[in-house]
């Protein structure tokens, strides 16, 4: 028998379901794991043993009882620290939020409540989900980097203490830690979760992500987390589709492969697996062709850091100017960049980020996927970098979902993903094409063999 622990949330779910697993066996299951590993990955900021085993339990009960369950009863989850879950702390990584229990979930995990969910506690985020290293490790080389800012969601869900975790993308905060970990991810469309209960980086560009180790747990959580909130008007009222049914394997028709843009600025490493992953595409049928964003990289992240910065500074501004050594050295350099930035250059910006986001709506009018590498290289020394962003800006600054799938790993062992992109709302599709190159390719997450 599979320890409960290595079971994805899916396959938990089913196994709950046909009845030869308890939703309190997989919990502490899953607390086994953590005491086994976290204090050398440093994931988690705060585990709930008692509340997550009490509500295991009340599922159980319930499921007994033969009562109506919500789809994600008895489903393991972690969140990201800066995402409010009621009556547990939410430091966002910061001495200045030091001990702060919020009493109302966020509309995310109000809603995975509700759907039956069981919170296993917060993960670590780098502070105020920016820059700065975290203390977390990536469990495939302790001293190498987990990514950035979600490093503790990522980081779990890759030694397989949690099955699925909530994160946040900005820039690359979401598919970046996954890829380099080693496990899926999705960055939604923006606005396509709510953000009402989460630590602001910019309210033009953060989104809520989630990373799993499979696409069908990833459309499994989408599908309860999805949906406008009158708390946040940058949710559009966009019907939320029955992912998990929606996005059933298929194989994409046409993909647009961006190679001229991301190849030349790769790795070695990482321009030859990409590259060999859109061949392998081809030769699997999908019909791959080249092409060209419609800005230049370098005109994207001046655009997309110039605006990000106003964001930061105007949500910062009255707790920074009282407490700005408490800020660290990335947080800071962005707020203070913000100040600096005359608003005509922000307007302009926000333009330029229109202008782009319409050309590529145009491009998905022709093609099901884009294909570009989810990293710049491999996950650097962990104390030095969360790694470079570069190719994660181009789709969060035009708000299309992404998603990043491991493609194998490099010659240090360490893991490498690539990103596909999809049209604005259109997750089911994204999320079926990656099943099908999870099913048909092998681009499938492994759990972690931790060192130590």
């Amino acid at each position: 028998m599979v320890e409960a622990w290595r079971l994805t949330l899916s396959e938990g779910l089913d196994r709950m379901a046909e009845g030869s697993l308890s939703a309190a066996d997989w919990t502490r299951s899953l607390l086994g794991r953590i005491d086994a590993l976290d204090d050398r990955l440093k994931a988690w900021t705060q585990v709930d043993r008692q509340g997550a085993l009490a509500a295991a339990e009340r599922v159980d009960a319930a499921r007994a009882g033969g009562e109506a369950l919500g789809p994600l009863a008895g489903a393991p989850y972690a969140a990201k620290d800066i995402i409010d879950i009621k009556g547990l702390r939410r430091e966002a990584g910061s001495p200045l939020y030091a001990g702060y229990v919020p009493e109302e979930d966020a509309a995310c995990t109000g809603r995975l409540r509700e759907a039956g969910a069981v919170a296993l506690g917060k993960t670590v985020t780098t502070q105020f989900a920016n820059g700065d290293p975290s203390i977390t490790r990536n469990p495939w080389n302790l001293e190498r980097s987990p990514g950035g800012s979600s490093s503790g969601s990522a980081a779990a869900v890759g030694a397989g203490m949690v099955p699925a975790a909530l994160g946040s993308q900005t820039t690359g905060s979401t598919l970046r830690p996954a890829a380099f970990c080693g496990v899926a991810a999705l960055k939604p469309t923006y606005g396509r979760i709510p953000r009402n209960g989460i630590v602001k980086v910019s309210w033009n560009f953060d989104h809520l992500g989630i990373i799993a180790r499979s696409i069908e747990d990833i459309a499994r959580l989408l599908e309860v987390a999805a949906g406008p909130d009158p708390g946040d008007h940058g949710a559009p009222d966009v019907p939320v589709e029955s992912y998990a049914a929606a996005s059933s394997p298929r194989k994409p028709a046409r993909a647009l492969f961006y190679k001229s843009d991301f190849m030349p600025r790769a790795s070695g490493e990482v321009a030859e697996r990409i590259t060999a992953a859109a061949a392998l595409l081809e030769e699997n049928g999908v019909r791959v062709e080249e092409g060209r964003l419609s800005l230049d990289l370098d005109q994207i992240h001046a655009a997309h850091f110039l605006a990000r910065c106003v964001d930061s500074a105007t949500y910062h501004e009255d707790m920074f100017i009282e407490n700005a050594d408490d800020y660290a050295p990335a947080v800071r350099r962005t707020v203070t960049t913000g100040f600096m930035v005359p608003a005509v250059h922000y307007l302009k910006a926000l333009r330029l980020q229109a202008r782009f986001t319409e050309a590529m709506d145009a491009v998905f009018e022709s093609y099901d996927i884009v294909i570009l590498p989810t990293q710049v290289e491999g996950p650097p020394p962990r104390e030095e970098s969360t790694g470079s962003t570069l190719f994660n800006e181009q789709l969060t600054f035009s708000g299309h979902p992404a998603l990043t799938l491991p493609v194998g790993r490099g010659a240090d062992g360490m893991p490498l993903g690539i990103q596909l992109g999809g049209r604005r709302f259109g997750e089911a599709d994204l999320l079926a094409a990656a099943r099908w190159c999870e099913e048909e390719l092998g681009w499938r997450a492994e759990i972690a063999d931790v060192p130590g």
